[in-house]
């Protein structure tokens, strides 16, 4: 019963971080996309992440955003 248990909650964990992960799917590789996002820090991430540019980044106001956009396009 031990080991169910630890399977199930690892399962869990992975469904739990899967859907917590599944918003960052929104910042699509198309530009076009992007513009339909109505938060300007979550578009400019969106762009940044799509253009490659890092310099996008320094427009997004909430600094853990704008340091993940950094990392993630650098």
């Amino acid at each position: 019963m031990n080991t169910l248990r630890k399977f199930s909650l690892a399962v869990l964990t992975v469904a739990v971080l899967a859907l917590m992960l599944a918003p960052v799917a929104a910042f699509s590789a198309d530009a076009g996309a992007c513009y339909s996002i109505a938060d300007p820090d979550r578009r400019a991430f969106c762009l940044a992440k799509a253009h490659q540019d890092p310099g996008r980044c320094y427009a997004i106001k909430d600094q853990a955003l704008r340091a993940e956009c950094l990392s993630e396009t650098r």
